[in-house]
């Protein structure tokens, strides 16, 4: 891949990554808030319990889930600094740029993603 367009790749990760770390901050700073606020104390309702459970449960597959986006961008990174960057990690040929510009942290091509995406069901 030329020099440029994976400059071009790893300045986009690098923003990629900068913005789930400032959401995970804001998540951070949002729980923080509700618990100085009492948010979490004993309700005398049970629907608030409740909801506050299901937010509970929402910030915690939030932040799971940008957990392995952000693990996926740092093996990306890896792969600009260790010169594998934009080869499948399977069968080792080149992932094409459509893909790599709609996901610019995929590690497979979009056959070898197909079939484990087959293997799954």
């Amino acid at each position: 891949m030329e020099r440029k367009k994976l400059e071009g790749y790893k300045h986009i990760l690098e923003k990629m990554r900068e913005q789930i770390l400032d959401d995970l901050k804001a998540e951070k700073r949002k729980e923080s808030l509700r618990e100085t606020s009492g948010e979490h104390s004993y309700s005398y309702h049970m629907a608030d319990e409740g909801s506050a459970c299901n937010e509970n449960e929402k910030s915690y597959i939030i932040a799971s889930m940008e957990g392995n986006t952000l693990e996926d961008l740092d093996e990306a990174l890896n792969r600009i600094d260790d010169g594998s960057y934009g080869k499948c990690v399977l069968c080792e040929k080149d992932i094409n740029s459509k893909r790599l510009d709609a996901l610019p942290y995929a590690n497979l091509c979009i056959e070898c993603k197909s079939e484990q995406e087959k293997e799954k069901y």
